[in-house]
C-alpha cells in the first residue's frame, strides 16, 4: 500500500488520506501508515500536515513523534504539531497557549498566514484562541479575526464584554466592532463606561456600533457623543444622529 501511495501526485496523496478506503482500515494500520509516511520525508508539507492532523484525531499521543516536526518551515505542519501536543491540556481551557506562543514568535506575514489556518477551527478552543488575537499589534490579523468572529453563528458574547475592562485600546475597539456587527444588545451593558473611554478610536468605534443597534435605545447615547470634547467624535456623532 505504501508503494502505491508514493506513486500518487502530492494532491492525490492528500486526497487518499480522506477517502473511505483509508478510513475503513483499522486504527492500528492507519496510525502505522501515517507514521511511516510522515517520517519518510518524501511527502509534501500539505500531506504531512494532513497526516499529523489525522494522527491527532486518531488519539495518537506519542509526544516525541510530534516534536520532531516542530521546527518544520511550513506553519501548517508546526501548527498541526502544536495542536497535537496541546490536546492533553485542552480540557482545562489552556490548550491554545502553545499555538498562541507559536504565533507570537512569527513575523507579521507568517503570523497572518497562521491565523488564517486557525480561523478554520470551529470548536470553543478555536474561539478562545481567536479572541486572544484581538490583542495582536497587527491590524491585518485583527481585521481577519473581527470578520470571523462577527460572522460566527454562535459565540459567547459575554466573554467579549468581560475583556473590555482590561484590554488595550485597539483590542477594545475590535471587541466593540465585533459586538456592533453582531447587533449585540450586551453592548448596552457597557455603553456608559465606553462613552467616557480615554481613547478617541474606541469612542468612534462605539458610534459605529451604536448606529447598527436599536435606534430608539441608541439615540440618547449618540446624542451624548455629539458633546464629546474631541471634534472627530462630536462631528461623527452629529452625522449619525441625523440618520437615526
Amino acid at each position: 500500500m505504501i508503494e502505491e501511495f508514493y506513486k500518487l501526485t502530492p494532491a492525490g496523496q492528500v486526497q487518499y488520506l480522506k477517502t473511505e478506503e483509508f478510513a475503513s482500515l483499522d486504527r492500528e494500520k492507519r496510525v502505522s501508515f501515517l507514521k511511516e509516511i510522515a517520517a519518510s520525508g518524501g511527502i509534501s508539507s500539505k500531506c504531512l500536515a494532513s497526516a499529523l492532523k489525522i494522527l491527532r484525531e486518531l488519539k495518537f499521543r506519542e509526544r516525541a513523534f510530534y516534536k520532531r516536526f516542530l521546527d518544520h518551515p511550513d506553519s501548517s505542519v508546526t501548527m498541526a504539531c502544536k495542536k497535537a501536543l496541546s490536546d492533553r491540556e485542552s480540557s482545562n481551557g489552556f490548550g491554545f497557549f502553545p499555538m498562541r506562543e507559536l504565533v507570537k514568535r512569527q513575523n507579521n506575514e507568517k503570523k497572518l498566514e497562521t491565523v488564517k489556518l486557525i480561523v478554520s477551527e470551529t470548536g470553543r478552543a478555536g474561539e478562545e484562541l481567536l479572541l486572544s488575537f484581538l490583542a495582536e499589534d497587527n491590524l491585518r490579523v485583527r481585521e481577519l479575526v473581527v470578520r470571523e468572529l462577527s460572522a460566527r453563528p454562535q459565540l459567547d458574547e459575554s466573554v467579549l464584554i468581560a475583556q473590555l475592562g482590561h484590554s488595550i485600546w485597539y483590542t477594545r475597539a475590535a471587541i466593540i466592532e465585533v459586538l456592533g456587527n453582531r447587533r449585540s444588545l450586551l453592548l448596552f451593558d457597557k455603553v456608559d463606561e465606553l462613552l467616557a473611554d480615554a481613547n478617541v478610536e474606541v469612542r468612534l468605534q462605539l458610534l459605529s456600533a451604536l448606529a447598527k443597534l436599536d435606534r430608539e435605545r441608541a439615540k440618547g447615547y449618540i446624542l451624548k457623543l455629539t458633546q464629546d470634547p474631541h471634534v472627530r467624535v462630536s462631528k461623527e456623532a452629529k452625522k449619525i444622529l441625523a440618520t437615526v
